[in-house]
């Protein structure tokens, strides 16, 4: 009677955990499907982003010759006396070309120049790799309730996390052990989900607690208006950078490479990353790759004599902390073989959560199947599940497809991505009401299949030069598309086992 007694309470809380874990799992988790997704291909925006340029020639780092500093230092100029806020980003092992950048509101985009000559590299507009980044923390919203929706997704995920731990924590050994492929659909999906989320559990958490810590400001108005208008630029500013000078008060800029050689001594060794331009000085700040401590550290020089005016480092434990908060969520300073953990585990993250709307749906589909509001629910799970990774394949075909010089084309890149998400969202919905769920999770994994086997084909006919520049690159974004293909086309023949 007392065994009884006492696990009377542990099933309720089971019970009551299951449902947490199921509702917040299944409303969050269809946001959180395209937030893991995004942000998975985020940890190669960099390498998308040259991929999505072949134009570039420059495929070995080189520092910047005072030549080509000089010529991106008065494009600046000329840019701020426009009144663009405009900025320099400094050549890095991954993407080795200098760039003039602003902000457009979504991403940092501009001129690139090469860093021997100083030449203007006419490479084709697009927002490469960095539309996804966007994507990932703001879910392409122009002002600050974007990130705010995100940063509340996150904790939603930790939520998830945490009840599903309460629900599977006492037969968890045994079902990892008895790993059920060829039962009944749904034991062996929740299987699936099961060992997907243990082995990536950690993964998992850290990134969902790391990203809800670096945006925690952005849940508060006041403090989040601040960060806004004073967040710099850079691949964790969140802000327009600082405002352009006033064109009549702008000072000449000294030769940069000695304040460069200058800044990276008092930065204890640091490579720097980019420049900021003000009227009567310039800043010259930490890359983002540096080290794991992801800093704003910065030296001051004025203009135009070059004099050093102060050197910034952000100590003590709080802000060190916050460094490696940042460090470990953006992983700009992995090295190669890091990334690629990054990117599997991210992979393997989005795959816990969308098997999970799977499993939500399969438990209910035989009360509530007949409901229209599950049938929209499915329509929608479908246009996440399997529509997202068409429209992303969608985008980098359009990118190959488009003229070169096609004015505004980074839009149309963009538009055409939410124009194929729209329509799979309006197919899935269609086949799902109509009683033909399975046939639309067929046409659109068929979809996935197509394009994602293909765009190695198109990449080599659109590209031919790029390949023998650059082939590691080039195979390894045909590699994955061709993997996501071949997973999209065997999935679409077995579907009939999902709906």
């Amino acid at each position: 009677m007392r065994q009884t007694e006492r696990e009377g309470p542990r099933e309720t809380l089971r019970t009551r955990m299951g449902w947490l874990h199921g509702w917040v799992g299944f409303l969050c988790g269809l946001c959180l499907a395209c937030i893991f997704a995004t942000g998975t291909l985020t940890v190669f925006d960099t390498e998308l982003t040259r991929w999505m340029q072949p134009e570039i020639n420059v495929n070995t780092y080189v520092a910047p010759t005072d030549t080509a500093l000089r010529e991106a230092a008065r494009i600046v100029r000329s840019q701020q006396a426009q009144g663009i806020s405009a900025f320099l980003n400094l050549p890095s092992h991954r993407f080795p070309v200098l760039q003039v950048l602003h902000y457009n509101g979504h991403e940092f985009t501009g001129d690139i120049l090469d860093p021997r000559s100083g030449a203007l590299i006419q490479a084709r507009e697009t927002a490469g790799g960095k539309f996804f980044y966007d994507f990932h923390y703001t879910l392409r919203s122009a002002d600050i309730g974007g990130v705010r929706i995100v940063n509340i997704l996150g904790v939603g995920l930790l939520v998830a996390v945490v009840s599903g731990i309460v629900i599977h924590l006492r037969a968890l050994l045994p079902d990892l052990v008895m790993l059920r492929l060829s039962v009944p659909p749904l034991r062996s999906w929740l299987d699936g989900h099961l060992l997907a989320g243990v082995l990536f559990l950690p993964f998992m958490i850290m990134c969902a607690y790391t990203g809800v810590l670096v945006h925690a400001d952005r849940l508060f108005p006041a403090q989040s208006a601040a960060a806004h208008h004073h967040g710099g630029p850079g691949h964790h500013g969140h802000g327009h950078g600082q405002p352009p000078p006033d064109a009549a008060a702008l000072l000449p800029v000294p030769p940069l490479g000695p304040l460069l050689a200058q800044a990276r001594e008092n930065m204890q060794g640091r490579d720097c990353g980019f420049i900021l331009f003000a009227a009567d000085r310039i800043t010259i700040s930490a890359s983002d790759a540096a080290g794991p401590y992801m800093s704003r550290d910065h030296v001051d020089f004025s203009l135009p004599d070059g004099r050093l005016l102060a050197t910034t480092l952000n100590q003590g434990r709080v802000a060190t902390t916050m460094q490696l908060v940042r460090g470990l969520h953006y992983a700009r300073f992995a090295p190669p073989g890091l990334r690629w953990l990054y990117f599997i585990s991210g992979m393997a993250g989005t795959a816990v959560i969308t098997t999970g709307l799977v499993v939500f749906l399969m438990k209910r589909r035989r009360k509530s199947g007949h409901l229209v509001a599950f049938r929209l629910a499915e329509g929608v799970t479908i246009s996440v599940t399997a529509g997202l990774p068409l429209s992303m394949l969608v985008y980098l075909w359009a990118n190959r497809l488009l003229p070169p010089a096609l004015p505004g084309r980074d839009m149309w890149e963009i538009d055409l991505f939410f124009t194929a998400w729209g329509l799979c969202l309006l197919h899935g919905m269609g086949r799902a009401l109509t009683r033909h769920a399975a046939s639309g999770w067929r046409e659109q994994l068929g979809g996935i299949g197509v394009l994602g086997c293909g765009l190695p084909l198109l990449d080599i006919l659109t590209a031919p030069g790029a390949w023998g520049a650059c082939p590691s690159l080039h195979a390894a974004v045909g590699g994955v598309s061709l993997l996501a293909g071949s997973v999209a086309l065997y999935a679409a023949r077995r579907v009939g086992r999902v709906a």
